[in-house]
């Protein structure tokens, strides 16, 4: 990223000022050469982010952003519902239950010490992750609302979980799916 774009605020705190539909500044933080390392994408989701209605004092970037679906990742961004905020997909997950998980193998530390390399292998050739077609489960209309409202306990439901997995997610599972009928159905063919 080019630093000529920002303003310094301090050993690692950088600000990219407000220009055209910003409502607020974006603030990045990280060292010098962390945030010449980012890519120029960065700062224009920022400057999306920014731009959103509602916003609450700035659009912010951690040291760890990197370009995402229009929400740079590590992004942070509040808005305020009576200015008319939003919840944008990007900055909770693009994807409907989005998140890090726990996985738990039941193996102690110097057990896992041994397995750690072609563990992550084969969950790596295992695990379809990023953008793509590429996965081998196929949801008809039906099934894609049924998997949208009902996210983890759905996923449990037809056999791509335990029950016992619920209990090492946020809410226990618990937590409300998106309302189907909400969700564009380019989002959907997504």
């Amino acid at each position: 990223m080019d630093l000529q774009l920002l303003d310094q605020h301090g050993d690692c705190e950088w600000h990219l000022p407000r220009r055209g539909a910003m409502r607020v500044p974006g603030v990045i933080y990280g060292d010098a050469a962390l945030i010449a390392d980012l890519d120029d994408q960065v700062a224009q989701q920022l400057r999306n982010v920014a731009s959103l209605p509602g916003i609450v004092e700035a659009a912010y970037a951690l040291p760890d952003a990197h370009s995402g679906y229009g929400f740079p990742i590590g992004g942070v961004a509040a808005f305020d519902p009576a200015e008319g905020g939003v919840v944008s997909a990007g900055g909770v997950g693009f994807d409907v239950s989005c998140g890090v998980r726990m996985l738990h193998t039941g193996l102690g530390s110097a057990e896992l010490e041994a397995v750690k390399t072609p563990l992550v292998e084969a969950l790596f050739e295992a695990i379809p992750a990023g953008l793509g077609q590429g996965g081998g489960l196929h949801l008809d209309t039906a099934e894609l609302d049924a998997m949208l409202a009902g996210v983890a306990r759905w996923a449990v439901e037809r056999g791509y979980g335990r029950p016992q997995d619920l209990a090492r997610i946020e809410e226990l599972g618990c937590m409300a799916g998106a309302d189907p009928r909400v969700v564009s159905d380019q989002a959907k063919h997504r």
